[in-house]
């Protein structure tokens, strides 16, 4: 599974404090360094960067942000914007030797779409596609379905390789209704049998949002999700217990052959005290 470390965002909190959009302000590089590795000693494959919540600074931030991470760890880097001018100046400084760059996300919103379409083209990048368009985000399960397909065939159209299309169906929080995990999860399993090369992908916490113990809800809706087809997560790879159940759902679907990678974990020490 493709695990798309979350943790350096400006809008994520820490016991309230927005101490990750300081640090980003102060351009503390050390503080983003030891985020960066933590995150990629953990299992990302990819680490996310967003500074959305710098209004006034945010391309500045989010290029500084891209060498900081490129210095810290040998990993490839989602790029978390829909600002066309802070995803170039980012791509721009991005080394493409690190890995195939990530845009964090595209979405059927036409003036949206015709701006970050050429990015990711320009840039042979691999893309998340967010079930939205001009009509705004929808709860009909039917609509997102409609929306993420003709994301799926537009985005092929233009000569993107089905493979580095990551369909996003969009992650409700719980507490908006009794039915939205259920809904997602239908939302899957019809995307992973429409569309067999398409990649699936989800920011998994969103679904625990202003809910008590949310670990407990996001680890929960992360093996139910990959139960129906879900090969991505934009995840805490620091969650250790979440982490160990991605690598057990993996060797029970049949993804991890012979059980290598769960047996090699183990004897790494990565289930110890769990």
């Amino acid at each position: 599974m493709l695990i798309v470390g979350e943790r350096i965002n400006t809008s994520r909190k820490v016991k309230g404090e927005p101490v990750i959009e300081a640090a980003v302000h102060s351009r503390d590089a050390g503080f983003i360094t030891n985020l960066a590795v933590k995150q990629f000693e953990a299992g990302a494959t990819y680490i996310d960067i967003n500074a959305g919540t710098l209004t006034s600074g945010e391309p500045e931030a989010l290029e500084w942000l891209t060498n900081v991470v490129m210095e810290a760890v040998d990993a490839p880097i989602s790029f978390d914007t829909p600002n066309p001018v802070a995803l170039e100046l980012a791509l721009k400084a991005y080394d493409p030797a690190k890995g195939q760059p990530l845009i964090n996300s595209i979405t059927a919103e036409s003036e949206r779409y015709e701006k970050i379409l050429p990015f990711v083209l320009e840039y042979k990048a691999k893309v998340i596609t967010l079930a939205m368009d001009d009509s705004g985000i929808q709860s009909d399960p039917e609509k997102r379905l409609s929306v993420a397909r003709k994301l799926v065939q537009d985005l092929t159209a233009a000569g993107v390789k089905l493979e580095d299309i990551y369909v996003d169906p969009l992650t409700f929080p719980i507490g908006t209704g009794s039915d939205v995990a259920v809904t997602m999860l239908d939302i899957i399993e019809k995307l992973r049998a429409e569309f067999a090369g398409v990649h699936i992908i989800a920011g998994l916490s969103n679904i625990s949002h202003g809910m008590p113990a949310r670990k407990l809800l996001n680890q929960a809706m992360t093996i139910l999700c990959m139960g129906k087809g879900l090969d991505a997560g934009i995840v805490d790879p620091n969650d250790r217990y979440l982490m160990a159940l991605i690598a057990a759902t993996e060797s029970l679907l049949g993804l991890d052959e012979y059980c290598m990678n769960y047996i090699s974990m183990s004897r790494g020490g990565a289930f110890e005290g769990l």
